[in-house]
């Protein structure tokens, strides 16, 4: 095998390798929610499959994870660690930090440290076709 066809299967191993070994399946979805009344306004009906969804906005340093309880209850947090400020992920059924590894509840609570500080929480309000967000 010549050097370059070597690098060349190397680097397409490593791809492969990459993509299996990202959070598990988990599939989400990103919206932009809109402002309304100094609110930012989610659909309801962007709630595909899941319980959560990522919200991105110019109005806050990274995205916001919106997610529903069994109740129609509604929780946001910001995906800023509160250790050192990576931006955390959702991972299956706990957002994790990439950088050093504290773990987050769906509603912000700290599971593992690093991380002494809960994510940051946002007020939420929803009506019969959306749920708002306080910024």
């Amino acid at each position: 095998m010549e050097r370059r066809e070597f690098i060349k299967n190397t680097a397409a191993f490593c791809g492969v390798i990459s993509l299996l070994s990202l959070e598990g399946c988990t599939t989400y979805h990103a919206v932009s929610g809109e402002f309304e009344n100094g609110k930012l306004k989610i659909k309801k009906a962007d709630f595909l499959q899941n319980n959560w969804i990522l919200v991105r906005s110019e109005r806050v340093s990274a995205p916001l994870c919106l997610s529903k309880n069994e109740k129609e209850k509604y929780t946001a947090v910001l995906m800023e660690c509160t250790h050192k400020q990576c931006e955390v992920r959702p991972a299956g059924t706990i957002i994790v930090c990439p950088c050093h590894g504290s773990e987050f509840s769906f509603t912000g609570k700290v599971l593992k440290e690093p991380a002494d500080k809960d994510l940051q929480m946002y007020q939420t309000s929803s009506d019969e076709n959306n749920v708002y967000i306080h910024i």
